[in-house]
């Protein structure tokens, strides 16, 4: 026979070369193997942020109960300041948000970028007016950690109340309006002679790229603090 001929595949023979037939089953290996690495890392980086919100969590409850515990000790004057610097870190009021469930300490920041104050609870912003006075009450509040004190303020709508209680009493405002700002834009706190409240919070969630605003004015208030249960 020539060469030819027997080179010829018999019927019935795989013509498949053997590296060809191995290298398949060999790849499926591989990524079966890099499919399990991946999902063991999204596992860990899960498990890694459920541990940091627990943990954050944890410390903002802490700091809330420490306080709360000064706050009722000795509730600050607040609308009496106008000439005195508030503390950093110390309690200025208690805000309620009936909508989302919120009930918390407002602590004083040392200025806008003061995290290690706002870890500890909802934060009026320095410079602008407190519960009860003429002017903008700002107060800020993170959305997905230490607590998310503002994680659901996206919800408020026109006709919800924001309470402040202070030492003089318990100021009502009623939502107005609900924003999207860039993270810069200052106006947000701007002082007029309105009494107004002012929320604010990253935006979108897990991330900082820029900031939800929800405002209010001040339809109602108390004569004393100490009569409001």
């Amino acid at each position: 026979m020539t060469e030819e001929a027997n080179s010829m595949v018999t019927p019935g023979e795989d013509s498949t070369p053997a590296v060809h037939g191995g290298r398949t089953p060999r790849v499926g290996r591989i990524l079966m193997i890099a499919g399990a690495v991946l999902l063991l890392v999204g596992v860990l980086v899960l498990a890694g942020v459920a541990i940091y919100v627990r943990y954050t969590n944890n410390f903002m409850h802490n700091a809330q109960k420490q306080l709360g515990a000064q706050w009722k000790s000795k509730p600050l004057p607040v609308t009496m300041v106008e000439n005195v610097k508030v503390a950093a870190g110390a309690p200025v009021a208690q805000i309620s948000i009936p909508r989302i469930g919120l009930r918390a300490i407002v602590v004083e920041l040392a200025n806008m970028d003061d995290r290690a104050n706002l870890n500890r609870g909802p934060g009026h912003i320095p410079g602008t007016a407190y519960p009860g006075m003429p002017g903008n009450v700002a107060i800020a509040g993170h959305r997905t950690t230490y607590g998310a004190p503002f994680g659901r303020i996206d919800e408020l709508k026109p006709g919800d109340k924001v309470i402040l209680q202070t030492a003089e009493g318990k100021f009502v405002y009623t939502v107005d309006s609900q924003k999207i700002v860039d993270p810069h834009d200052l106006s947000v706190i701007e002082q007029s002679g309105e009494n107004r409240v002012t929320l604010m919070a990253c935006h979108p969630k897990f991330t900082a790229n820029s900031r939800i605003i929800v405002t209010g004015r001040l339809t109602g208030e108390s004569a004393s603090a100490s009569q409001v249960k």
